[in-house]
Formats: structure tokens, sequence, C-alpha cells
């Protein structure tokens, strides 16, 4: 059974969002972290094929200067977000086929969103506290959608609510899983209406033929004179 923690807050995504383009509170000297995070992915086999499991490869660094997600030492607050999906009409492309390994993996369903109304579907990783100039990696495996057959783009954004990002430029990376291309089928020979009746005439003729012979055989036995046998040795007469 594929994984998935899921959480359904209505209007998830939508706050995430809102939380992410919130302006930063940096005014103030000391009173809030100062740090610097970026997000690179990587995954594996590529391209990938449909209902197929895929490894993925997600680091966040902290460039500094202070520790990011410290505010909070002992909870995971540096908050990778994906991309939402629109599964109003389709399944996501994907799921969480088990847990993160390096973090926590969430799944996140919002309720209807008007005008449409829309539902939506989206994965959020949660990572510790990073030190400036260290990495935190998380791996995970995903199962593709027997339905997911094409390319499909997808972003993900790193945000931490407690601290000030002081390069908030190279917070978001962006991918496009790419699908295997499409076995081709083998064509599977056909005839014209021609070449049909042409074999179907061909047929029966061969049918009568072999009829026919069988006929001639049969009255040439019935025919032939009776078989006499001889005796090797002459009879004698008195």
């Amino acid at each position: 059974m594929p994984f998935a923690r899921s959480v359904r807050i209505g209007g998830a995504l939508v706050a995430a969002a809102c939380a992410l383009s919130a302006p930063s509170t940096q005014g103030v000297a000391g009173a809030r972290p100062q740090v610097d995070l970026s997000v690179s992915v990587t995954t594996t086999p590529e391209p990938f094929l449909p209902d197929g499991i895929v490894t993925v490869t997600m680091t966040v660094h902290n460039d500094g200067p202070d520790v990011a997600g410290a505010t909070l030492p002992n909870q995971n607050s540096i908050i990778v977000y994906e991309k939402g999906y629109d599964i109003t009409t389709q399944p996501p492309p994907y799921v969480l086929f088990e847990p993160g390994v390096g973090c926590s993996a969430y799944t996140e369903e919002s309720e209807p969103i008007f005008p449409g109304p829309h539902i939506f579907f989206g994965f959020s990783y949660w990572f510790g506290p990073i030190g400036p100039g260290d990495s935190r990696t998380c791996t995970y495996r995903l199962q593709l959608d027997p339905s997911t057959r094409q390319d499909f783009a997808t972003h993900w954004i790193v945000h931490t609510p407690n601290d000030d990002d002081v390069n908030p430029d190279n917070n978001r990376f962006d991918y496009t899983f790419v699908a295997a291309p499409a076995q081709a089928s083998i064509p599977v020979p056909t005839l014209s209406a021609i070449s049909l009746l042409i074999l179907l005439v061909g047929l029966l003729f061969a049918v009568t033929s072999t009829h026919s012979r069988g006929q001639q055989s049969s009255l040439t036995t019935r025919s032939s004179p009776p078989h006499r046998r001889l005796s090797p040795f002459p009879r004698c007469r008195p």
C-alpha cells in the first residue's frame, strides 16, 4: 500500500502560499535569525514509467549567517512546499510510497476552493535546524499513478516561518519529471477486401480439388479385377 501521511486542512495550500509571499520582518536588527536557504532535488530512475517507483533526494542548504530553524529547536520548522496539483477531475501524478528518511513528509488536501470549485493536493517536507554552511538531505520514494504517462513540471519552495531569508531568490527549485517513451506497438498485418476474396476463392478451389481426387480414387478401386493368389508350387495331375 502506498504511504501517505494525510492532513486535510481547509485552505492549507493557500495559507502556505500567503506565508511565502508575506513581507520580511527583518527591520529590527537581531529580532529574527538571518538565514539563506536553498533547495535542490534529484530523482532516479529518469525517465519514469507509469505506476513505477522513483527515488527523490532533496537537499536543503543554509548559507547563513545564522542557524535556520533554531527558534524551535525541538521541532521541524524548515518547510519545503511542493507545487499543488488540481485533483478535481484527475488523481495527483504520484503518491508517497513510504515515509521519508531525513525529513517528515506529509500530504495535504484542500477543501473545495471557489470559484470552481477546485480541490488541490500537495506535499510538504519538514526539516530540523540547519547551521550556517550546513545541509540536510531527505530521501523518499514515490509511486507514479498508472495514468501519468506524460512529462510534468513541478517545483519546491523552502520556507522557514521564524527566520528571515536574506536571499529569497534561491528558495525555489524547478524540475520536470520526464516520462519514458511509449513503446511502439507492433502493427498487425491486414488484408484488403480484394485479397480476402482471392484467398477465399483459393481455399474453395483447394477443397473442391481434394474432394474430386478422393472420388476418382474410390471408383478406380471398385472397378479393378479381383486379384488371384498364385500358389508357389505347381499342382500335380494324376
